[in-house]
């Protein structure tokens, strides 16, 4: 028998809240570091691998949304929230269901979809103020050639953090993680059954 989808609500609930709060803090604790060197992307990407494609959506747009609100929000919290959301979502459509996911594959699929997060979050400003997407790209990538008065690649940056974390960490975590949520299946499925064998004994 499965569970309840009240249980199954709550387990959820606990799962993008602990991502969750794990992701805001460490965005916050590393506030001062390198720009752009965040395990955000990555935290929000494995959500997805582990939880399913809402559970990543949730904590890819809560961990943006609640962080930006603490470093001082704007109208860029909206498009990062969504877009972190949205890589989130694709990583879980595209892995929650794989029973084995190669560190090749991880490591280029989070370079990637940080990519998408990083070109999007760019982009729309520059659509919604009127000016040049490929300024917008370029100043991710080379932003001395737009007359910008730096030379850090502050997309670059973002994407091989996210790309090394995948294959450092994200198998291990994954692994650890994806057992943990299994065997809380199989427990509750138990004691579904359990106590509906009960119910039957005493109300036939």
């Amino acid at each position: 028998m499965k569970p309840n989808s009240n249980t199954l609500f709550v387990r959820n609930l606990t799962l993008m809240a602990s991502l969750t709060g794990l992701n805001v803090a460490a965005r916050i604790a590393l506030a001062g570091g390198p720009p752009n060197v965040k395990p955000v992307a990555f935290l929000a990407l494995t959500a997805g691998v582990v939880g399913g494609p809402l559970t990543g959506l949730v904590v890819g747009a809560m961990s943006m949304l609640i962080s930006d609100l603490y470093f001082g929000g704007g109208f860029w919290t909206i498009i990062n929230s969504a877009s972190m959301g949205v890589i989130a979502l694709l990583a879980g459509l595209f892995w929650h269901n794989r029973a084995k996911i190669s560190r090749i594959e991880l490591i280029v699929g989070g370079f990637l979809f940080t990519v998408i997060y990083d070109v999007a979050t760019s982009v729309t400003p520059a659509w919604i103020f009127g000016y040049s997407w490929w300024v917008a790209v370029l100043l991710l990538y080379v932003p001395f050639l737009v007359g910008f008065g730096v030379v850090y690649p502050f997309g670059f940056v973002h994407e091989v953090t996210t790309a090394v974390l995948m294959g450092a960490i994200g198998p291990t975590l994954i692994s650890r993680v994806r057992p943990l949520i299994s065997r809380n299946n199989r427990l509750q499925r138990t004691a579904s059954g359990e106590i509906q064998r009960l119910a039957c004994l005493l109300f036939r």
